[in-house]
């Protein structure tokens, strides 16, 4: 039995906030507090691993992550991961 293919690319839920309300969205915005997120070098861990793994691409998404103060260095973290990377956002708050 061969060994399962690695997934090509990763969804990387940085945060449940978002400043909108939208009635079709499906974020839950309480699942996870603001203050429990994930920091920005548990990211840089986690893009690593994916790397390693084959993944080849991620989406930076929420909620809204614009909203993380942090953006810059998660995102920077994902690109020198070797990540294609992709933001996911409203663009609310640009």
């Amino acid at each position: 039995m061969s060994a399962p293919t690695p997934p090509l690319a990763l969804l990387s839920e940085l945060t449940h906030a978002c400043p909108l309300h939208c009635g079709y969205c499906s974020n839950p915005l309480e699942l996870t507090r603001r203050s429990r997120e994930l920091t920005a070098s548990q990211w840089a861990d986690i893009f690593h691993q994916a790397a390693e793994l084959g993944v080849l691409q991620t989406h930076l998404s929420g909620g809204e992550p614009l909203l993380r103060k942090d953006l810059e260095q998660i995102t920077g973290s994902a690109v020198g991961a070797g990540l294609y990377t992709q933001l996911v956002t409203s663009g609310v708050g640009l």
